[in-house]
C-alpha cells in the first residue's frame, strides 16, 4: 500500500479543488441548478427541507468532500497521474465509477427515480474531475 502515503500531495491544490468544487455542488444542487428537478424526482417536499438538520447535512458533505478529495491526491501521486488533462480524466473516472456507483446501488435498492441518480452521479463525476484537474496543476 505504498500510495497510501500523505508524501507528495498538494496541500493547497486539495484547499482550492475544496473550495472550487464546494462552490460548484451549492450551485449545482441551488434552486437555479437541479435542485428543483432533483427535488421533483425524489419527492422531496418542502417541508422535508425546512425540517432537516442543516448542520448535519452541511458537515456531513464538507467531511466527505474533504476526505474524497485527500484520497485522490493520494491516488494521483502513488499512481503518478500528472497532467491536466490526466487528473482531469482520472477525477472523472473516479467519481462515475466508485461515486456515481454507490448512488446507482443506493437508489436502486431505495427505488429513487433514476433521475436522481443521473443528477447525483453527474454532480459527482464533474466535482472530481474538477478536483483531479486542480490537485494536477498543483502537482
Amino acid at each position: 500500500m505504498e500510495w497510501f502515503s500523505f508524501d507528495g500531495i498538494p496541500w493547497w491544490g486539495v484547499l482550492v479543488a475544496f473550495v472550487v468544487t464546494f462552490a460548484f455542488g451549492w450551485f449545482y444542487y441551488s434552486p437555479a441548478g437541479v435542485f428543483p428537478v432533483w427535488k421533483r424526482l425524489g419527492k422531496i417536499e418542502a417541508s422535508d427541507v425546512e425540517n432537516a438538520n442543516m448542520g448535519v447535512a452541511f458537515g456531513g458533505t464538507f467531511l466527505a468532500n474533504v476526505l474524497g478529495i485527500i484520497v485522490l491526491a493520494m491516488l494521483m501521486v502513488g499512481l503518478g497521474v500528472d497532467g491536466w488533462a490526466a487528473g482531469l480524466t482520472f477525477g472523472a473516472v473516479i467519481g462515475l465509477v466508485f461515486r456515481g456507483g454507490a448512488h446507482a446501488l443506493h437508489n436502486g435498492f431505495a427505488a429513487r427515480h433514476p433521475g436522481v441518480t443521473l443528477l447525483d452521479a453527474l454532480h459527482d463525476t464533474v466535482a472530481l474531475a474538477l478536483s483531479g484537474l486542480i490537485l494536477a496543476l498543483f502537482m
